[in-house]
């Protein structure tokens, strides 16, 4: 049975459903005063990249991700190292209209016990898709300790869950 890929959106369309949660992103890893500058890059490199594009499936994540690495590319570019904030003390900043939901917030508090370091990784493996390589780049590590700080939060989220 052949499956039909999904066709891609006008590019606006995505602009116009996903800019307000992915302007509170921009802002969640680069501060206020330049996640409109973080966004607008996203976009642009999306825009770029979007005619190259196969099928419109998980285009929302695509987003998410391209935002994520012009966040760090910014912070890069400006002499700073970005920590993602994804413990339970942190603020989430949702658009204006959506709160946040119940699900991030329980995700929030699942991972916040993990170690700093851990939790970053999982991250970047699990939400932002990074190979290992690109992750011990992040973590100024190396990939075999990429590797293992992924397993031991998965390791240890399985037997928080485990009932």
């Amino acid at each position: 049975m052949h499956v039909v890929a999904q066709p891609l959106p006008p590019f606006w369309s995505l602009v116009e459903a996903h800019g307000p949660e992915l302007l509170g992103h921009a802002r969640r890893l680069a501060g206020p005063t330049e996640a409109e500058d973080v966004l607008q890059e996203a976009f642009l490199r999306a825009l770029r990249a979007y005619p190259r594009l196969r099928h419109g499936e998980h285009l929302r994540a695509w987003l998410y991700r391209i935002t994520t690495n012009v966040a760090f590319d910014h912070a890069a570019r400006n002499g700073r190292r970005r920590e993602l904030p994804l413990d339970a003390a942190s603020e989430p900043v949702a658009p204006p209209d959506r709160a946040p939901a119940a699900e991030d917030d329980a995700f929030a508090a699942l991972i916040g016990t993990l170690p700093e370091g851990t939790r970053e990784a999982l991250a970047l493996r699990f939400v932002d898709d990074l190979p290992y390589d690109q992750i011990a780049r992040r973590l100024g590590c190396s990939p075999a300790a990429a590797r293992q700080r992924v397993s031991t939060a998965v390791r240890t989220l399985r037997g928080t869950l485990a009932p």
